[in-house]
């Protein structure tokens, strides 16, 4: 468990997910994160690590797009139902002023929980499917 909780702190900071830096879509940052040893190493880890990022996610400090990304990116990957509650606040907040990332992934993660439509191939929505995809948490 020490290992697992380790490897999320690590998250915190982007630079520690390879190549996520150099991602210009989301679409491009989902090849990066199923690539990423750390990454892959928490969804290997399965449903144990559901809990520790939902704890994670609920500390005080800000994080960057890119690691709630990615946290949205595993929770989909391990327990797909669990996304509309562990994600659903935060993307309620978020897509207010969506930044370029962290928005589409935990729309896509809630889509998919929520057994909704999802753009696999595109993994970018638009402001009106943002806003559909925050009234199916109501």
């Amino acid at each position: 468990m020490g290992n697992l909780q380790r490897d999320i702190t690590t998250l915190r900071d982007p630079v520690n997910i390879k190549d996520a830096g150099f991602a210009s879509s989301p679409y491009v940052l989902r090849k990066v994160f199923a690539a990423d040893p750390i990454i892959k190493r928490l969804i290997a880890a399965g449903e144990k690590v559901i809990p520790l990022i939902e704890e994670e996610m609920h500390k005080p400090e800000r994080f960057a797009e890119i690691t709630l990304a990615a946290f949205g990116f595993i929770i989909e990957n391990v327990k797909v139902e669990a996304a509309p509650r562990i994600l659903g606040p935060f993307f309620t907040k978020y897509v207010e002023k969506p930044g370029p990332f962290f928005v589409h992934f935990a729309a896509h993660a809630i889509r998919s929980g929520l057994r909704k439509q999802v753009k696999p191939l595109e993994m970018v929505y638009s402001s009106a499917e943002l806003i559909e995809t925050q009234n199916m948490l109501r």
